[in-house]
């Protein structure tokens, strides 16, 4: 990251997902498949325990506030 990017990011804040932004490689099959559920199969899930799941297994930290919020916006 440039020196300007810095400059922007610390004018504006961070762009694009937060939650998206976390998930690493090893996360992105179960990842791909959650999505799936909620937006194809319009299943809901429990935005702490996937938290939770991803906290356990891959190590990745997100809100529970921020997943609900992202969780939601994919359902709509």
């Amino acid at each position: 990251m440039d020196i300007e990017e810095m400059l922007i990011e610390a004018e504006h804040g961070k762009r694009g997902n937060l939650v998206e932004s976390r998930i690493t490689k090893d996360a992105m099959p179960f990842w791909i498949a959650l999505k799936d559920r909620v937006v194809k199969d319009k299943i809901e899930v429990k935005p702490y325990v996937v938290c939770r799941l991803l906290q356990d297994n891959f190590g990745i930290n997100i809100s529970e506030t921020a997943m609900r919020r992202y969780l939601r916006s994919l359902g709509e």
